[in-house]
């Protein structure tokens, strides 16, 4: 069995329950694999475990940065290998968990060594973002690197700008960088992803959001936050700008959850087509009714029987975003 094992799969699925049983049956460490639990003072926003879950197993890489830094994929993945390596010293196994496939990819197949991230020019780009639109964007880039512009989506405002942003600062398209490419994990990674029915998850992404708003007091979360210089990472955080409509008049309660809802569901959408383009993962289907510990069970069993063999995913090399 691999001493590296990641659990992938759309938000809302139930991958943080299922990761503390599946650790402990592993003799594992959790290391996450999400782009926004990094942050402090947002656990309601990121849904990051909750203070029972991490005293259960170690978690590493959550509540480890402030909401005004910027965080990237290069970063992760210098603070993801140095997590890991300590983690096989200890003579346990590593298990990452998360949505994030760009990070997920970070580690599993390297990073382009495209140059780091220059302020001035990011911030002139996400200010086109907000006034114009991402898909404008898309539209330039389309202009300057045809090959990068197939792969990102038109709605991928982050992936957009780092790809405008390389260009800008070398006269080089981001996707000649992509072959550039420093090393992946060295030692080999069995990818398991779970999926719900349809109807099943978005009924979940619901109930989600109505607990976060009238049980877990996500509205003063946001508001706290929204007192601070966040950095342009936090800022894209799912929920974040359409609770600081409501906080300021703009929307209701009601017409706030309805879109919140609906990115979410869009998001979920583009997390599974993602996944789906990994290779060699491995697909666990989880019926609503059962539990975490059983499903960590049968995945237990399914890694069992799976070739001992290199399983990295990813189809081109991941661009640092530094």
């Amino acid at each position: 069995m691999h001493r590296i094992i990641a659990l992938v799969g759309p938000t809302a699925g139930g991958k943080s329950a299922i990761a503390v049983e599946l650790a402990q049956l592993l003799n594992a460490e959790i290391v996450s694999c999400d782009s926004m639990q990094v942050y402090r003072h947002m656990p309601v926003l990121t849904q990051a475990p909750t203070a029972g879950q991490r005293s259960q197993v170690p978690h590493h890489l959550i509540d480890c940065m402030e909401p005004t830094e910027l965080f990237s994929v290069g970063r992760y993945r210098r603070m993801a290998d140095a997590a890991m390596e300590q983690i096989l010293a200890r003579d346990k196994r590593v298990l990452l968990v998360g949505g994030t496939g760009l990070y997920l990819r970070a580690i599993g197949q390297g990073l382009c060594e495209a140059p780091a991230a220059d302020p001035r020019i990011r911030e002139e780009l996400w200010n086109e973002v907000k006034d114009t639109s991402s898909a404008a964007l898309h539209h330039r880039l389309q202009g300057v690197d045809l090959v990068a512009a197939a792969r990102i989506h038109p709605n991928d405002a982050r992936r957009i700008v780092r790809a405008l942003e390389v260009y800008a600062l070398t006269g080089k398209p981001l996707s000649a960088w992509w072959q550039q490419t420093s090393c992946g994990c060295a030692q080999p990674m069995t990818i398991v992803g779970i999926q719900r029915d349809r109807i099943a998850l978005n009924a979940r992404i619901r109930r989600r959001l109505l607990e976060m708003v009238y049980e877990q007091a996500v509205i003063h979360e946001a508001r706290l936050l929204l007192r601070l210089p966040l950095s342009s990472t936090v800022r894209q955080v799912h929920g974040l700008a359409d609770l600081e409509r409501y906080l300021t008049g703009t929307a209701t309660l009601k017409e706030t959850l309805a879109i919140w809802e609906q990115r979410v569901r869009q998001y979920a959408r583009r997390q599974l087509i993602w996944f789906r383009r990994t290779p060699g993962l491995q697909w666990v289907n989880v019926p609503e009714n059962e539990n975490p510990w059983e499903t960590a069970s049968r995945i237990i069993e399914l890694i069992r029987m799976l070739p001992t063999m290199p399983v990295v995913g990813g189809a081109e090399p991941s661009d640092a975003l530094r």
